[in-house]
């Protein structure tokens, strides 16, 4: 039966995502359609993902981090990390620094408000990206920053990611807080730095062996199993999948063959990971106190949005840029996409955020994927006139 189940979720994404393309809309929110339909239809007819399509979910998305990871390089985010950085981690303080300060004010408790700091800290810059590309901008400071910063945001994002699961318990212990994104960066950038060191050596170990699809069948091991060892010491599974992308990415002979492969992976399985969370939705709490859950989820767009142009914006003009770069580097910084949905996921399904929380969040999704174009392009359009 999951055979047909798979076969079914794989052919409704890649249609409906043809006909999000074909409108103009972002694929995810194609995949989190489908995910909400399966969540209405397990409200009225109880259907079920079932288990392989879970597990089958998880490894599209440690695929989709690893591809994520070859795509960059370690030197690359080095070389970026003074200026950047300091953008990076004004927009994660902004997220994490409002959503502490004002959620607890409508009755909510403290380990909600971090976990949606957390899970508001990260960004996802390609519609940004997009945009000033249509612009011919893409060459300015501006834009080179915030690609700059989102790369290192992703990094801070995935580290936050491994305090989730100490949330669980319902209290925040200071000192778990304060040791464990250090002690996740720390794994993360070890990971890197030896990958990047000794991966083509074991690579070109594994060549002269003549296996067929040798080393990206390695590769696909070797992700897997960083995968587990992450989730065995307490840190976000998909962690050290993108620090290992990372690290091997400076040999592009090697990147290149493992990419080619895992990008069909990640394109089929992925997917299934966004229909999942789009399915995590549990309409019987959302539809039980309707008007309480309206007001939470406008207050988390609200604060999707406000906290990385406040945060972004401040760390901009700290770092010498005038007000109007300042505010197109916040705006910039606001979309949220993947690695927001991937900490939402977890966060509903260690019970720390409650489901009117996670409708917002998937609401904010889209509403930043659409607004943040509109207001690039009015900011540069008055600059011209």
């Amino acid at each position: 039966m999951w055979l047909l189940e798979v076969a079914l979720l794989i052919i409704a994404s890649k249609t409906l995502e043809a006909v999000f393309i074909r409108i103009g809309l972002a694929r995810l929110m194609a995949y989190l359609t489908l995910g909400i339909a399966i969540a209405v239809l397990r409200h009225y007819v109880g259907i079920e993902l079932s288990s392989i399509a879970i597990a089958l979910a998880n490894m599209g998305i440690i695929s989709m981090l690893f591809l994520a990871g070859l795509e960059s390089s370690l030197r690359q985010f080095i070389r970026g990390m003074k200026r950047t950085s300091v953008v990076a981690f004004g927009g994660v303080l902004g997220a994490m620094g409002l959503s502490i300060a004002v959620f607890p004010l409508i009755g909510r408790g403290m380990v909600e408000a971090f976990a949606l700091g957390v899970i508001l800290s990260a960004t996802s810059i390609s519609v940004t990206v997009k945009t000033f590309e249509e612009l011919g901008l893409l060459d300015t400071h501006e834009a080179q920053l915030i690609i700059g910063a989102a790369v290192v945001d992703d990094v801070i994002g995935l580290a936050l990611l491994s305090l989730l699961h100490g949330f669980s318990s319902g209290s925040i212990d200071i000192l778990y807080v304060a040791v464990i994104p250090l002690a996740a960066f720390t794994v993360w950038l070890g990971v890197a730095f030896l990958m990047s060191r000794y991966g083509p050596q074991l690579f070109k170990a594994v060549l002269k062996l003549r296996l067929e699809a040798g080393v990206v069948s390695v590769a696909f091991a070797l992700v897997l199993l960083f995968a587990y060892i992450a989730s065995t010491i307490g840190l976000s599974s998909i962690l050290l999948a993108y620090a290992f992308g990372l690290g091997i990415a400076g040999s592009r002979y090697f990147a290149k063959r493992i990419e080619e492969a895992m990008r069909i992976i990640s394109s089929i399985f992925a997917p299934l990971f966004f229909i999942y969370a789009g399915s995590r939705i549990v309409l019987e709490e959302l539809l039980s106190e309707l008007s309480t859950a309206i007001g939470v989820m406008l207050l988390v767009i609200v604060l999707a949005i406000v906290s990385k142009i406040v945060g972004c914006y401040i760390a901009s003009r700290a770092i010498g840029l005038d007000r109007v770069k300042s505010m197109v580097i916040g705006i910039g910084m606001v979309p949220r996409a993947e690695v927001v949905l991937i900490a939402a996921t977890f966060c509903i399904e260690l019970g720390v955020i409650g489901h009117d929380v996670f409708a917002g969040i998937l609401l904010s999704i889209s509403i930043t994927q659409f607004l943040t174009p509109i207001a690039i392009k009015m900011i540069y359009s008055r600059m011209r006139t």
